[in-house]
């Protein structure tokens, strides 16, 4: 090969390896961009997060010594104990306000009431106590409240609740709006007067920790040991729950490690079937025994290692002989 197509040869190449070098560098510099930009995103997404849970626990007061009903109109005027005419008069305004979204049909105006008679039976149809003053402010705020979660050191959030609708919170913020991480929801076939057997509370699996995004993590010994209690209030009563198992499961029916999850009342035999079932599948053995009677509540969020996969965190109500601090040192000796 003669001087000049030699010259001619590497004067090409070195052109070609700049603009590969060119090329590189830009994919480089784009990259770097894009993940620095993802980065940005994920921690301001994540500040905006916490940042609303902090507003929701300030609305929040955890020492609800007073129950008294809330009413739809705070200024309204309470009732007379001896009414005068006027103040008989019928209103529609109703007084106080019931669990959301669920009244009792009234009876027919036009159908006649039978006559009381000696072998009559009587039966009180079931009302809501009165919510407690402690969640007067989160009501206010969002009428879907049900609840309050508190487990220290992992999360502290309010609850919702839509009534045969668990769709809408996937999507959508206790604010209200369309949100990738949506709200901590009660399952929307749930009762809490009177109160199902098993409580089921649902929440996304947030890859920057938000809602239920560190939920797996009670797999591991250490810190199930960190966190043994978790505090679930209602807008009705106080409670304080223990784990007794901590699992994976499929939501597929048919698949080997499918589980019903959503059963909310039992007789003796179904709960002791369900409860065991859980036992047995947990990922640690935990000093907690279930029976009978006990009050359940299931944390559920995403698994991807199973079909339709969800873990679940199954905790039972503390009993009336048992106490925070029993509970505490019956988990430090794991």
């Amino acid at each position: 090969m003669s001087r000049k197509k030699r010259n001619t040869s590497d004067s090409l190449y070195r052109r070609l390896q700049r603009r590969a070098l060119t090329v590189v560098c830009v994919l480089l510099l784009l990259i770097i961009v894009g993940l620095g930009g993802y980065a940005a995103g994920w921690f301001a997404n994540r500040a905006r997060i916490q940042g609303d849970a902090d507003r929701y626990r300030a609305m929040y007061s955890p020492e609800p010594t007073a129950i008294v009903p809330l009413t739809l109109e705070p200024t309204q005027a309470p009732e007379s104990a001896d009414p005068t005419p006027e103040d008989a008069a019928p209103t529609s305004e109703p007084t106080d306000t019931p669990a959301p979204e669920r009244t009792e049909p009234a009876v027919p105006l036009d159908e006649p009431i039978g006559t009381r008679g000696p072998q009559t039976q009587i039966y009180a149809l079931p009302t809501a106590p009165p919510v407690q003053q402690a969640f007067s402010q989160l009501i206010q705020y969002n009428p879907d409240t049900v609840g309050y979660l508190d487990i220290p050191g992992f999360l502290s959030l309010p609850v919702t609740q839509r009534e045969n609708d668990n769709e809408y919170y996937l999507t959508h913020n206790f604010d209200g709006e369309k949100s990738r991480e949506g709200c901590l929801f009660l399952d929307g076939v749930n009762r809490l007067t009177p109160e199902d057997d098993c409580l089921i509370v649902y929440g996304h699996n947030m890859k920057n920790g938000a809602m239920f995004g560190r939920l797996d993590s009670f797999a591991a010994l250490n810190f199930m040991k960190m966190h043994p209690l978790a505090r679930f209030d209602t807008i009705y009563e106080n409670r304080l729950y223990v784990p007794f198992a901590a699992f994976t499961a499929s939501m597929k029916p048919g698949d080997s490690h499918y589980f019903d999850v959503r059963q909310f009342v039992f007789d003796e035999t179904r709960f002791e079937l369900f409860t065991l079932k859980m036992i047995s599948r947990s990922a640690l053995k935990l000093p907690v025994d279930v029976r009978y009677g006990d009050k359940l509540l299931l944390l559920v969020t995403c698994d991807y290692t199973n079909r339709e996969g969800r873990f679940i965190l199954a905790l039972r109500r503390l009993r009336p002989d048992e106490d925070e601090q029993s509970i505490r040192a019956l988990f430090a000796g794991l």
